[in-house]
């Protein structure tokens, strides 16, 4: 394919990449207008609901529970970012190619699997060899290991808050299965609908744009080999002209020179040759 045709299909595939780029920001923005709009009707909702209720303590526990554990989650994701941070630096500076979290991962799954699977005793044998090995080579990580076990500690908290969490939520959402929907809902329920239309509809676009900027790449990448190849073939060319025409002067100046031994007559184009190679004074 040449140059001008890989040209006018890169030409094509940006000006579909534009029109794609347009469409799906506007089904993003529809997406999160509906999402706005989503929320401050579940928020008018609640606060119906809450209005409509006997004043509950449980209610009001489970709420206070919920958002605790919302929020502890949240600190705790916080102290897991720096502590990431931390890894990465140890990493860095000891040259780590491998995440020493791996080796703690594969001494937990293999201690886990002594505890429940029912191993053979020379397999129980093996794997207390190899969990031994493992933690010699773990220790040697030093101070890296506290910041690896904090870390482990750390996601193990938040998975457990997340889960007391969901807990929560769910009881929350037993107080109020028994009331009847409200129109707001009915509306609630057909703006997620369209929610989720404008958001799937965006993915599909999403994933369009990046297929076409895919093919865009090759498109781009194509054009460049192509012109390298021209550039190359130039270049030889030039060589080629270049080594030819050493050739002819460097046989014509050996003609000449056997003239000149000879003390034949030397002609116009003889006399030429002799200045292109610097031979005055030769005669």
């Amino acid at each position: 394919m040449n140059v001008k045709e890989l040209n006018r299909e890169i030409k094509e595939l940006k000006g579909q990449l534009n029109q794609i780029n347009n469409e799906k920001e506007k089904y993003f923005k529809q997406k999160e207008d509906l999402k706005k709009e989503i929320s401050l009707k579940i928020n008018s909702v609640r606060g119906q609901k809450l209005e409509s209720k006997k004043t509950s303590e449980d209610f009001k526990a489970v709420k206070e529970k919920r958002d605790l554990h919302n929020k502890n989650v949240k600190d705790l994701i916080e102290k897991a970012k720096e502590l990431n941070e931390k890894k990465k630096e140890f990493s860095k500076k000891l040259g780590l190619k491998d995440d020493p979290s791996r080796i703690k991962e594969e001494i937990e799954k293999m201690e886990f699997s002594i505890e429940t699977e029912a191993l053979t005793f020379s397999q129980e044998k093996r794997a207390m060899r190899q969990i031994k090995d493992l933690k010699k080579k773990y220790e040697k990580f030093g101070d890296f290991t506290k910041v690896i076990d904090e870390y482990s500690r750390i996601s193990g908290e938040i998975e457990e808050n997340k889960k007391k969490g969901e807990e929560c939520h769910k009881k929350l959402q037993e107080i109020f299965k028994d009331k009847k929907p409200s129109q707001e809902s009915k509306e609630i329920e057909e703006l997620k609908k369209k929610q989720e239309d404008s958001f799937n509809k965006f993915i599909e676009l999403k994933n369009k744009f990046t297929d076409i900027n895919n093919k865009l790449k090759d498109k781009l990448k194509q054009t460049k080999e192509v012109q390298s190849q021209k550039e190359d073939l130039k270049r030889k060319k030039e060589d080629s002209q270049r080594q030819k025409e050493s050739k002819e002067i460097k046989e014509k100046k050996k003609i000449v020179e056997e003239k000149i031994k000879n003390k034949e007559k030397l002609t116009t184009d003889d006399l030429l040759v002799m200045q292109e190679n610097d031979f005055k004074g030769q005669e």
